[in-house]
Order: structure tokens, then C-alpha cells, then sequence
């Protein structure tokens, strides 16, 4: 695999991406934040908006309930991050990229991508790396690339 010198690397999970651009070249990646995003979690009901609950059957609900509205919230999340490397790559922002994401956001962004997007893919790294730093991605990319 090889990351030049102005090569995209997006790393993204279900509520946080960051858009990276390859300022180094291949020996030596200089990975700089491009774009960031992340899901307002803010906004998701937590256990503590509903009240005690005078039996467990009803707090067991509240959990699933919340574990849905998260799901949705992730799935929209990444659905939005697709979109938006889709525009990037149909206005020829984009023409060459590594996608780094957990296998569920993976199969997510497959199934959203548009055609001109899923071929400016040069690899796809499968790993849950979007709340590391990026020097930590660099050394990822390092060591993927090395193998």
C-alpha cells in the first residue's frame, strides 16, 4: 500500500471522523486534519431523563429504547460522513483515498457510496482508530504499509 504525498485518509467510526490529507510523502506520512466531526451525543436520552423506575422490566425498555435511538444515530451519522466524502470525490477534492473504520461503519459506507467514491478507495483498513490521535494513525498507516 502506498500513501503519497497528497493521498486522503478518512477514519471514521459511528460518531466520530476526521478527514486527513498525506503532506509527507510515502516513506514518511505528515497527515494533517482536514475535517473533523462528531455525533453530539449531548442529545441522546440517558437513564437519568426518565425517572426511577419501580420495576426492572421497565428500566430493561428504557435500555433498548436508548440503545435504538443510538443506532439510528450512529447509522445517520455515517450515512452523513459518506455523503459528504461522496461531494468531496464528485468535485475532485478527493481523488485517492484510505478508508480506516470499524467493520460495522465499514459495510455501512460501502452500501452508501456512490460508484466514483467507492473506486477513488485505494485500501480499507478495518479497525476502530477514529478516537486515536493522529500521530497514532500515522504509526498505524506505518505498520499497515510495512506488512
Amino acid at each position: 500500500m502506498n500513501i503519497d504525498h497528497g493521498t486522503w485518509v478518512a477514519v471514521c467510526d459511528g460518531g466520530k471522523f476526521l478527514l486527513l490529507q498525506n503532506r509527507g510523502d510515502t516513506e514518511v506520512l505528515d497527515l494533517r486534519v482536514v475535517a473533523h466531526e462528531e455525533l453530539d451525543t449531548g442529545t441522546r436520552p440517558g437513564r437519568a431523563d426518565r425517572g426511577p423506575s419501580p420495576d426492572g422490566a421497565q428500566a430493561l425498555v428504557g435500555r433498548s429504547q436508548t440503545r435504538s435511538v443510538e443506532e439510528l444515530s450512529e447509522h445517520r451519522f455515517v450515512h452523513s460522513v459518506a455523503a459528504e466524502l461522496d461531494e468531496r470525490v464528485r468535485i475532485g477534492s478527493i481523488n485517492k483515498m484510505v478508508l480506516v473504520a470499524d467493520p460495522k461503519t465499514l459495510g455501512l459506507m460501502r452500501a452508501r457510496f456512490q460508484d466514483l467514491t467507492r473506486d477513488a478507495i485505494s485500501e480499507e483498513i478495518g479497525g476502530d482508530f477514529a478516537h486515536n490521535t493522529v500521530v497514532e494513525v500515522e504509526a498505524l498507516l506505518t505498520r499497515y504499509k510495512a506488512s
